[in-house]
């Protein structure tokens, strides 16, 4: 530790004398190994704002906790000006800093006062503290944003108060709240169908992804985050598993299949996901149901789009994209989807931001055309999706990062809970089998939370 210490004075002192030159704020981080931690042990410990963000083999697993740095943008342009300002950072300094990044779903805000009102349109956050595990390495990394403000001594007596916090972590016991449904959303959902296919049939757009939000209010407003994420990636093998909690009482999580976009160096990674069906409860089923799913006309139609789509987002930046030539059955604890991979190499120095927004919203949960879908949600679905369905991930100083599709997921705002599923409708699409698969798709986060069986109450929609 003395030697961490030493580097870690080093490094504030060099931004220390950048941001006296340059008159501006600098960033100063120092990373170092540690023989291990547990993730949802600190969260559960620490009344710091948290982000999380694991691979679904777990391979890869990061946290970061309280802030040393947050950027904000919002309307049309918000990737750029995210973009821009994090570029301006990235070039002060010298080691490799990762930021946690998310945005909404839409630019258009209900007037109205919402749940999502602490989330904004776009934010990046470089944690004060990041716990990375890569494979078996454990790393963790200091950053602090350096003004000429303080001296050199001080910063270094706020990070080593707050680092003597985390190293004396005990484990008080989480709280297993009560839940009582306060609205189901399941009439707004048939509305938006029909609203839906009605678009469908006056061909103003091809697909339209309708969503379904469902609200809780619990008993305690301490939600037990660290047991909701230590159970979703102990039994939701092959999703991400995500965390935003910008307050203690406030946070969005979930477990989702979906990457966005990975980037390493000229390297892009995605994926068409899109056709779903329910996962048999039997092993003897499970081989009948794949077929069902890899030959169904309205799967396959739906799963298409989402792969021209894709297609032609990423046309504009790459020198070649390969394309699998058939989908494959992506495996979900509670359903099977239709996944082809998609790989490209970028022949221009494009950012991973950029390349964000051009994919942003797929149209497997927007629409196709994609311009015309989110206009018309706007007036079918009476409640924001805020961050549901969005990009959330993590990115650094050397330009790479991986972004996942924010779904099958939940809000929590102090004493209430809103869960989000979303089904894409084309012409062939029945109600009642896709209101069915809103309820597998909620059925993750309420096996987590212990929802199976809740009192009903309040204002039922």
């Amino acid at each position: 530790m003395p030697d961490t210490q030493t580097h870690i004075k080093q490094r504030i002192e060099q931004a220390h004398k950048r941001a006296r030159a340059w008159q501006r704020p600098v960033l100063a981080s120092y990373t170092w190994e540690i023989p291990s931690f547990d993730a949802f042990h600190i969260i559960q410990n620490t009344e710091t704002s948290h982000y999380y963000f694991s691979t679904p083999d777990r391979s890869l697993e990061m946290l970061g906790c309280a802030d040393a740095l947050v950027l904000t943008a919002s309307g049309p342009e918000r990737f750029q000006r995210l973009q821009y300002d994090w570029s301006l950072h990235r070039r002060d300094v010298d080691a490799v800093i990762y930021a946690f990044s998310g945005f909404s779903f839409d630019t258009f805000v209900r007037p109205q006062k919402n749940m999502w009102d602490s989330f904004g349109e776009a934010a990046l956050v470089v944690p004060k503290f990041l716990y990375r595990r890569s494979g078996d390495r454990h790393t963790l990394t200091v950053s602090t944003l350096v003004s000429s403000n303080q001296t050199v001594e001080q910063y270094l007596i706020q990070l080593a108060d707050q680092l003597a916090q985390f190293n004396a972590l005990h484990a008080p016991d989480e709280s297993t709240p009560t839940y009582s449904k306060v609205k189901d959303g399941v009439d707004h959902f048939k509305s938006s169908f029909q609203q839906a296919k009605g678009y469908i049939a006056e061909e103003k757009v091809e697909k339209l992804v309708i969503a379904r939000e469902e609200i809780y209010q619990t008993s305690d407003e301490a939600f037990p985050f660290a047991k909701t994420l230590r159970h979703l990636s102990e039994h939701q093998e092959g999703s991400y598993v995500f965390l935003y909690q910008p307050k203690r009482e406030i946070g969005f999580f979930g477990a989702t299949p979906e990457r966005l976009v990975r980037k390493q160096g000229p390297h892009i990674e995605t994926a068409a996901i899109a056709g779903t069906i329910k996962r048999p409860d039997t092993d003897a089923e499970t081989e009948t149901a794949k077929q069902q799913l890899l030959h169904d006309r309205k799967n396959l139609e739906e799963h298409q789009i989402v792969v021209k789509d894709i297609q032609n987002a990423l046309t504009p930046y790459a020198a070649t994209i390969h394309v699998a030539p058939s989908p494959t059955i992506l495996e979900n604890r509670s359903v099977f989807h239709l996944h082809t991979p998609i790989k490209a190499t970028l022949d221009t120095n494009a950012s991973l931001l950029s390349i964000i927004e051009s994919l942003h919203p797929t149209p497997a949960l927007g629409g196709s055309p994609k311009r015309t879908a989110v206009r018309l949600l706007r007036d079918i679905e009476r409640f924001d999706r805020g961050w549901y369905g969005s990009p959330f991930g993590w990115l650094n100083t050397d330009g790479e990062g991986e972004f996942v599709v924010s779904i099958r997921s939940a809000l929590v705002q102090h004493q209430f809970v809103a869960l989000y599923a979303g089904c894409g409708i084309v012409q062939e699409s029945e109600l009642e089998s896709e209101l069915a698969e809103t309820e597998v798709k909620l059925s993750p986060i309420k096996q987590a939370l212990g929802l199976d069986q809740v009192i009903s109450g309040g204002n039922h929609e």
